[in-house]
């Protein structure tokens, strides 16, 4: 009774088997099937794959034949200053008002602009202490024997000389210095204490800086 029992065990296992292994092959395959068919496969097969990610930075182009343009307004002070500086020395009104005719002759003559109205300050107290409508605060022309020097017609004028002949019978010829100016302006002060070139220079450092 025991040999038939295993007997049919043998059997049954030998039929049951292939027929275990046909089920499971079927399964499978109609499971593959199925995946590869369904139509979010390509989805699920690459759904871990590391996609490439490229992030893209842009900025607005500038506008085309725009230009940038700075304008910048240069205001000339030195006559406000000159002037400023004459009332603090109580310079008479006609030197004050022709602050500007030092500016435009200095200029035009290529002379320090501050040097004129110092040399004015130094001779006749800014304009204050000279001969009696002579209109000349530079002692000019003292030299050729006149107590007065050279009479002009306004302040104007006065300037416009001067600055001219500084410029031709001073700089031109080698006198550019004060020092060398004053061996020529005024020989006694070069050949002793030298006051003229310092308190010229005084009156041309307080002008160039006046605030």
């Amino acid at each position: 009774m025991f040999a038939r029992n295993i007997l049919l065990s043998k059997r049954s296992v030998a039929i049951l088997l292939p027929l275990w292994v046909f089920v499971c092959f079927a399964f499978i395959v109609s499971t593959c099937f199925y995946f590869f068919s369904s139509p979010n496969s390509k989805k699920q097969v690459f759904a871990y794959e590391d996609e490439p990610k490229v992030y893209g930075m842009f900025t607005s182009l500038p506008q085309q034949n725009s230009t940038l343009e700075n304008g910048i307004t240069y205001k000339d002070v030195r006559t406000e200053k000159l002037q400023e500086f004459f009332y603090h020395y109580r310079a008479p009104i006609e030197m004050i008002n022709a602050a500007s005719d030092y500016i435009q002759a200095a200029d035009q003559y290529n002379i320090p602009w501050s040097l004129l109205p110092a040399i004015a300050c130094k001779e006749s107290g800014c304009g204050r202490l000279m001969p009696k409508e002579s209109n000349n605060p530079f002692g000019w022309g003292v030299w050729t024997g006149s107590n007065t020097g050279v009479n002009f017609s306004d302040f104007s004028n006065a300037i416009w000389h001067v600055a001219l002949k500084i410029r031709t019978e001073y700089y031109d010829k080698g006198f550019n210095t004060l020092g060398k100016i004053e061996t020529k302006y005024t020989p006694p002060s070069a050949n002793g204490s030298q006051h003229w070139q310092k308190d010229v220079a005084f009156f041309m450092n307080q002008i160039e800086n006046w605030d």
